[in-house]
């Protein structure tokens, strides 16, 4: 495309091109140097701003420091503010348990399930409290709302220090929040601190702390400052101080240097939670709620730095989105993050207007250049055109007389070029127009030597003259290899074809003399090359010769398969002379090899007084494939000529020898004749030879024993055929091996022993029993009796005769066993009675004991006539009729009179079978259980006492606990799926409303059944405690005040307790209206989908109670936004631990995780019916493992 494009058009374009380049450049340059200028003096300038305000905040800090630095060592608070009592607990609690911590007193009189909560509403508490929310009087002192010296007024001090400090209010709280002293009207001397962050009281007690920002009831916001105190009884307080933020605001309000959208931030990092607080709100969004981060956010990265101790400054992103340069530093004394920013697109207005002002000029200049330009290149491309037409006309074969020339620069040289290029075209126009006609010598004078066109005219002349030789050199030889065809066809015998094809060949070739050899294979240990036709001078030479391969100039063709022209002539090489000619030796010898198919079959050999030129060698050439393949046929011939005279030979020869083949087959048939009468004879001796060796087969393969030969190494050398049905083996596996491997460990010592004696004693007869392996895997018992045959000639072995004697031990060992039971039963505590055809068969002597009468009085009877209880009599018969028809052991219970009253008899009936397999009596075995069933009686009646008070205990449980109906009423898309393991659970949900806020919790106490139940209650009234009486709405602080409250409960907080009970929990606050969730767990996790996407929040990793744990903290409170359509879910750890499925594996938290992202889409009615179902064919036929709770609620 661009070699299209006209001079004048590129002259045009990179006048241009090069002015834009260099205005580009120039903006360019300027504009970044400019935005430098700008960003560092804004840098400095962001600097000073944060210096400045960072120093006021320090001083500010600072100030507050000193002064809660005075207060920890001021007299009046050290000596003066002191809990004065020892109240029941640290919190002033007593709960009227006594020394009980169980027994709970709550208006139910006599009866400790009946409870009295306060009217109608099942969770209103009434606990002694009064009007004042905060102050609890539940059966104890609270002895810490007066100083404990009267001499210090550490009130009257506390409000000198808020009014001279201008601080809102100053409190004096023991560790656990309780407030000693304060300057504050609405949390007064006894009432509970509400920790801003849930980490205030921990941190403070720890040293000098600040907590997060907190906005109060009238919308200001404060912030608390807590030191610890320490008193010289070794107590410990903490002293709190409440500053406006008013102060600090102030001085973060001065927008100095900051333009018009500059900002000043202020944050704090929770180190426990890795969040990034805002302590002031943002100059750009005043009205919004403050900001929270997470430390590696992508956005805000001046902020994060800045918390973290970092110093600097740079570009950033912020809380917007936007892009602004930065400067951040540390406030160590305020252990703060302040970051000073301005927005980028602000600071590079001034640069972006004189960026508008370069483009604008630059484009001036542009128009400029390019209407110079365009007439410059007129002036130079007119005479260029001029030159163009006359090229043009050249082109199409026209050729100008005169070329004009119009200027004397180097365009007029170039007219001068043309105008003797058109002269030389007219010159070499003519010279091909005569070779055209045929005149190949016409006179051509090239320009010079690098003339191409004249060269490639007088080439083309050339090449036209050599073609026309070349192609009357061709005729000749295609002339030649016809005739050549002719001659070669009209022969079938090599020596006439060699005489005829010299001939021609000479005559056509011009040569004086020539020779045809042909390749002699008759020997294939003795090749040579043998001269067939010889002539010279036109006529026949009758000569002989021989060459083998690389010998003389015939033999090196040969073997180089390659043609031999020379010129220079050996003296002694020609021997034929002419009678005119005389000894005149002719001057050039070509000798061509015969080939066709990589072989060389002959050789053709002339010679000349003129040098053979390449024409007459091509032709010699190509006529020696033709006669290598005519050589090749007719030697075929020959071959094949001469084996047919043979095979005629051999005919002949065949038929006589036929003949005698004749004479004596005919005696060899009167030969056969006698010896087919001699095999009858023998086969029928060879039959009865078999008959018996068949009837010796058969006996041996029936017999009971096992023969078997053994060497002197213990190897079989024969067994016999009855090894198979007895022992399993088949003769092939046994003969040629030892069986001693098969012999039983315990016996072997004694097999080999019985071989080592027959050596010993050849004249001695041994018998050994022991168990042998047979190829079913089994051990049987085997006889054997070894005999020495070793001196017998025919036999020369030891002789082994083996039977099975398993059954005959088998019943040996059984009477043994009749005899041992017999012995048994006589001694025997128990009555054993064996029933046999409907008859007393045996009893044992204890009979006499429960009847007076001895077993003979009882032997041999009917069983309907035996001197007994009718009733016992029946029930035998009974069982026999049971056992007749089932097969089977039976098992019973009957009423059995005796002298010494009514017994309870356990009773076993057992088969006993005969060889058949076929019933042959009933063993009945009575055991004596009466002591048992009347200790089993009494245990009934224990456990229906206590299962009458569990079942009273669970309706009480099932009273105060909510369940769907009561959740349905608030929270109509939501379910509780509660199954205890036992009649009363362990795991209860709780739940209380107040104001819009939902507060539910899934609870699982340590164990379950009664203990379980029993500190479900102690959980279920601290919560409605904590919530209803003491305000406590963060979900987190609530949770340490569950714990603390467990804690002193159960006495955990004391060195001599035993108890390690607490709970895991999942407590969640719930507004409905807003969508805000607040969570905090122990233990036990949160799972939250929203848009359709799992979000798992964990708990803390410690209980509630259990007792005081080591580096535990305070529990940490979550805040999740849900949209309409979101859920989640929490539960007890009964539902992912239960056992079951098809490898009997716990159920999981992954594949509850799953099961909720399966359900989620579904209303939680049907979730509900989902994860009862699920959960229920999961158990299976296993047992439940805990108690299971599982709470779901949509938004």
């Amino acid at each position: 495309m661009f070699k299209q494009i006209s001079i004048s058009t590129k002259i045009t374009g990179l006048v241009i091109g090069i002015v834009l380049v260099t205005l580009l450049a120039i903006s360019y340059l300027s504009f970044r140097l400019s935005r430098g200028a700008i960003q560092d003096r804004y840098s400095e300038s962001l600097r000073v701003v944060a210096e400045a305000q960072s120093g006021k905040i320090e001083t500010t800090f600072e100030s507050l420091i000193s002064n809660l630095k005075l207060l920890q060592e001021s007299k009046t608070i050290k000596e003066g503010a002191v809990s004065s009592g020892s109240g029941s607990s640290a919190g002033g609690m007593d709960m009227g348990f006594g020394d009980d911590p169980f027994a709970m007193d709550m208006g139910g009189g006599d009866d400790p399930f009946a409870m009295d909560s306060g009217g109608d509403d099942p969770f209103a508490m009434d606990m002694g409290g009064g009007d004042d929310p905060f102050a609890m009087d539940m059966g104890g002192d609270d002895a810490s709302a007066e100083p404990a010296d009267p001499k210090y007024d550490v009130k009257g001090f506390l409000n000198e220090v808020k009014s001279s400090y201008g601080y809102n209010d100053v409190f004096i709280t023991e560790s656990t929040g309780k407030i000693l002293f304060s300057t504050s009207s609405k949390m007064s001397a006894g009432s509970n601190f509400i920790d801003p962050d849930g980490t205030t009281l921990a941190n403070a007690v720890q040293g000098v702390h600040f907590s997060n920002v907190t906005k109060k009831e009238n919308g200001a916001y404060v912030i608390y400052a807590g030191a610890p105190v320490n008193h010289p009884s070794g107590e410990t307080s903490i002293i709190l101080i409440e500053y406006p933020m008013t102060k600090i605001y102030d001085i973060l309000s001065d927008s100095t240097g900051l333009g018009k959208r500059g900002e000043v931030i202020l944050a704090k990092l929770d180190s426990s939670s890795g969040r990034i607080n805002y302590v002031n709100k943002p100059r750009l969004d005043p009205d919004g709620a403050f900001k929270l981060l997470t430390l590696g956010d992508a956005n805000s990265k001046a902020i994060q730095k800045a918390v973290t101790g970092a110093k600097g400054s740079g570009a950033n992103v912020d809380y917007r989105g936007k892009e602004n340069l930065a400067y951040y530093t540390y406030l160590p004394k305020a252990k703060l993050g302040l970051v000073a920013k301005i927005d980028t697109e602000e600071i590079y207005s001034e640069g972006n207007a004189l960026f508008n002002k370069f483009m604008f000029a630059g484009f001036f200049i542009l128009i400029i250049s390019g209407v110079i330009s365009l007439i410059f290149s007129k002036y130079l491309t007119n005479p260029l055109l001029s030159l163009k037409k006359t090229l043009e006309l050249v082109g199409n074969g026209t050729l100008p007389e005169q070329v004009e020339r119009k200027t004397s620069d180097e365009i007029g040289l170039m007219a001068n070029s043309v105008n003797h290029l058109v002269k030389t075209l007219k010159n070499t126009a003519n010279f091909a127009q005569q070779i055209g006609e045929g005149n190949f010598s016409a006179d051509f004078k090239l320009v010079n030597d690098d003339d191409a066109l004249g060269l490639a005219l007088v080439n083309m002349r050339d090449n036209l003259v050599e073609s026309e030789k070349r192609d009357k050199e061709r005729n000749w030889i295609v002339t030649g290899v016809a005739e050549i065809g002719e001659i070669l066809r009209a022969h079938d015998n090599l020596e006439p074809l060699g005489d005829a094809v010299v001939k021609y060949i000479i005559g056509k070739i011009g040569a004086v003399q020539g020779a045809f050899y042909v390749v002699n294979e008759d020997d294939p240990d003795d090749i040579f090359i043998e001269m067939k036709a010889s002539f010279a001078y036109n006529r026949k030479k009758h000569l002989n010769a021989k060459f083998k391969f690389a010998e003389g100039l015939v033999g090196q063709a040969a073997a180089e398969k390659d043609t031999v022209l020379r010129t220079e002539i050996p003296h002694d090489y020609v021997t034929i002379t002419s009678g005119i000619l005389g000894d005149k030796r002719p001057t050039s010898i070509l000798i061509v090899p015969l080939i066709t198919e990589e072989k060389v079959y002959g050789v053709v050999e002339f010679a000349g007084f003129e040098k053979f030129d390449s024409g007459k060698v091509k032709f010699v050439e190509e006529l020696s494939l033709i006669l290598a393949r005519t050589v090749f046929n007719i030697k075929v011939n020959e071959r094949t000529r001469k084996l047919l005279e043979e095979s005629q030979a051999m005919s002949s020869e065949l038929q006589e020898k036929q003949e005698i083949l004749r004479q004596n087959a005919e005696e060899m048939q009167a030969t056969q004749e006698e010896l087919q009468k001699s095999n009858s004879k023998l086969e029928e001796q060879i039959e009865e030879v078999n008959r018996t060796q068949n009837r010796m087969q058969l006996l041996l393969e029936n017999a009971s024993e096992v023969i078997t030969i053994y060497e002197e190494d213990l190897s079989v050398r024969y067994i016999s055929p009855s090894v198979e049905p007895i022992l399993g083996y088949t003769q092939k596996e046994m003969i040629g091996v030892s069986d001693a491997d098969k012999v039983n460990k315990e016996h072997v010592a004694e097999f080999k022993g019985m071989f080592k004696s027959l050596l010993e004693n050849p004249d001695e007869q041994i018998t050994i029993q022991y168990e042998y392996l047979t190829k079913d895997g089994n051990y049987i018992w085997i006889e054997s009796t070894g005999t020495n045959f070793m001196s017998n000639p025919a036999i020369h072995g030891l002789i082994v005769n083996s039977r099975d004697i398993t059954e005959r031990r088998r019943a040996e060992q059984e009477q043994r066993m009749r005899s041992k039971m017999q012995a048994l039963s006589e001694n025997s505590l128990d009555l054993i009675t064996r029933l046999e055809d409907d008859a007393i068969s045996y009893i044992n002597p204890v009979i006499e004991e429960y009847t007076g009468k001895g077993p003979s009085d009882f032997l041999n009877q009917k069983i309907k006539e035996a001197d007994l209880a009718q009733n016992v009599l029946d029930k035998w018969l009974e069982i026999i009729e049971e056992v007749n028809s089932t097969n089977k052991k039976v098992a019973t219970e009957m009423d059995f009179p005796s002298e010494m009253g009514d017994r309870v008899m356990q009773v076993n009936a057992i088969p006993e079978f005969d060889d058949n397999e076929k019933l042959e009596s009933v063993l009945v075995v009575s055991h004596d259980i009466t002591e048992r069933k009347l200790i089993e009686l009494e245990i009934q009646n224990k456990n229906k006492k206590i299962a009458d008070s569990i079942n009273y205990a669970k309706r009480i449980q099932n009273a105060i606990l909510p369940n769907n109906n009561v959740i349905n009423k608030v929270l109509p898309d939501s379910f509780i799926l509660y199954k205890p393991k036992d009649v009363v659970s362990g795991d209860f949900p709780w739940y209380v409303k107040i104001g819009d806020d939902i507060y539910m919790a899934a609870v699982d106490c340590t164990g379950h059944g009664v203990p379980g139940a029993l500190l479900s209650l102690i959980g279920y009234f601290l919560l409605n405690d904590i919530v209803r009486s003491r305000k406590i709405s963060d979900p987190g602080i609530i949770l340490d005040q569950l714990d603390e409250g467990v804690t002193t409960t159960l006495r955990q907080d004391q060195d001599d307790s035993k108890t390690k009970d607490g709970m895991d929990i999942a407590l969640c606050k719930i507004n409905t209206a807003t969508r805000k969730v607040e969570y905090a767990g122990a233990h036990r996790p949160l799972y939250v989908v929203k848009k359709g996407e799992m979000e798992e929040i964990k708990g803390n990793k410690f209980a509630i109670g259990g007792g005081i744990y080591k580096n535990q903290t305070n529990f940490t409170n979550h805040k999740v936004e849900l949209n309409e359509g979101d859920s989640f879910y929490f539960c007890s750890d009964g539902f992912p631990d239960q056992f079951g499925g098809p490898d009997n594996r716990k159920y999981g938290p992954k594949r509850l995780r799953e099961k909720i992202m399966e359900v989620h889409n579904m209303s939680m009615k049907d979730a509900y019916v989902k994860f009862d179902d699920h959960w229920t064919n999961w158990m299976g036929e296993e047992k439940q493992t805990d108690d299971v709770l599982l709470i779901g609620i949509k938004l």
